[in-house]
C-alpha cells in the first residue's frame, strides 16, 4: 500500500483562533526546555475538545494522525493517508 504524507504546523495564533489558549491562566500549558523537550500541564476538557475538533478536520479528509509534537512556536502534526484510488499530482 502506498501513502502520501503531510506536515501541518498549528502556530500559537492558529490555536488561539480555534479556541485553544496556551498560557498559564487558560487550560493547556506546555513548556519547552532548552534541550527541546516539551511537557503538557493543566489540560482541561474544553481545551482537549477544541484540539480534537481541529485534528478531526484533517481526519474527515481521510488523513490519519501519525505524530503530534508540541514545539515552542506551536504544534507540529504529521499525517498520512492511503493513495489507494487516488491519483497523486506530480
Amino acid at each position: 500500500m502506498k501513502f502520501e504524507y503531510k506536515v501541518k504546523i498549528f502556530s500559537m495564533q492558529d490555536l488561539k483562533d480555534k479556541g485553544i489558549v496556551i498560557d498559564s491562566h487558560n487550560n493547556i500549558v506546555y513548556a519547552c526546555r532548552s534541550d527541546g523537550a516539551c511537557e503538557i500541564h493543566n489540560v482541561k476538557m474544553e481545551q482537549l475538545d477544541n484540539l480534537s475538533a481541529v485534528l478531526n478536520i484533517l481526519g474527515e479528509e481521510g488523513w490519519e494522525l501519525a505524530q503530534l509534537v508540541f514545539h515552542q512556536s506551536g504544534i507540529v502534526s504529521f499525517w498520512k493517508r492511503s493513495l489507494k484510488g487516488k491519483k497523486r499530482n506530480a
